[in-house]
């Protein structure tokens, strides 16, 4: 694609890129630049990928010792005997005692016996109290993995066998919401005990490794498999013989890729009209592709979907037949 917008202007093609030439470096940028616009317009078929969450069992043996305004909790037996029933990785999830309405983030795991909170604990003393520990939020290390870019999620679990003689399949689906509204269906609380698996998935700040993270609620009681399919994020290209989209996009999207390369090295050259010739060209390719996933829909003659998944306030619709080539979202 780079040597597509070269040979436009009469430079020789390259067979490795120069890092010291500012052309090549240009075009790539726009290539790069290209794909990204390209992605983030639509939710691609071609680009849906997979990956899961495993989740935390909740952790309730023994008992903890607690002190009002102190951020160290102790692992005890039901007498008040020391325990260790702490583990590693309890640190960062929460801690919550018997029926108290209040969360507290573990902020270090000291032994199996030692444990401290990010803040000091606020409700009354208990030298052997019923507790639990559980996680609410986890993160996706994929490294192709967008924040936005999550469009489902769902349990892997089959239909019970009286579901199928019913001929009723219940709906494994996990709700995409935010935050906002993460707090409004759990009514205030997230870390109340509903003693049910999570309905509704909220994305949240990326965590110190820079992985994007989400937060399930009801929060996992048990350890459940959910799976994930998202729009693969494409990291920018910088090497020759780079597959972009990673190989699997139609031809169409990659004429439009070229296309916008060739605009790009006419404008360097100052061929300002060869250049608008190139993004009209361009532009014909983007609506192949909407007319490409518009195909398989063309037996639906009206699909109305809100410019926001979850607020329900613009309505905008279009034929499929007439307006094949506009964006669905």
């Amino acid at each position: 694609m780079i040597n597509a917008g070269l040979k436009e202007i009469g430079e020789p093609e390259v067979t490795s890129f120069t890092a010291t030439n500012i052309l090549q470096q240009r075009l790539i940028e726009v290539a790069n630049n290209s794909v990204r616009g390209m992605v983030d317009r639509l939710d691609y078929d071609w680009l849906y990928k997979r990956t899961t969450i495993s989740t935390t069992a909740v952790v309730t043996t023994g008992a903890v010792s607690v002190t009002n305004g102190s951020t160290t909790i102790n692992s005890v037996n039901s007498s008040g005997g020391a325990a260790t029933n702490f583990v590693s990785t309890m640190a960062g999830t929460w801690f919550r005692v018997g029926a108290t309405q209040k969360s507290y983030k573990i902020a270090s795991f000291t032994s199996t016996s030692v444990m401290e909170l990010e803040t000091e604990y606020l409700d009354t003393t208990n030298t052997a109290a019923s507790y639990r520990i559980f996680k609410d939020t986890f993160g996706i290390t994929d490294a192709d993995f967008d924040v936005g870019s999550l469009t489902m999620a769902a349990y892997g679990d089959s239909g019970t066998w009286t579901a199928g003689i019913s001929g009723y399949q219940e709906n494994n689906e996990i709700g995409l919401v935010s935050m906002p509204r993460l707090y409004q269906h759990s009514g205030g609380d997230p870390h109340r005990d509903t003693s049910g698996r999570p309905v509704v998935i909220a994305p949240q700040l990326a965590d110190s490794s820079n992985d994007p993270q989400f937060t399930l609620w009801p929060y996992p009681t048990d350890t459940f498999l959910i799976e994930l399919w998202y729009i693969a994020f494409f990291a920018e290209n910088v090497t020759f013989a780079t597959a972009l989209f990673g190989g699997s996009a139609p031809q169409s999207a990659y004429d439009y890729v070229e296309h916008k390369v060739v605009a790009a090295a006419h404008k360097w050259d100052e061929a300002f009209d060869q250049a608008a010739v190139a993004e009209q060209e361009a532009q014909t390719s983007f609506q192949n592709v909407i007319r490409r996933e518009n195909r398989e829909r063309m037996d639906t003659g009206l699909t109305v979907e809100t410019y926001r998944r979850h607020y329900g306030i613009n309505y905008p619709t279009s034929s499929n037949i007439t307006f094949n080539t506009v964006r669905r979202r």
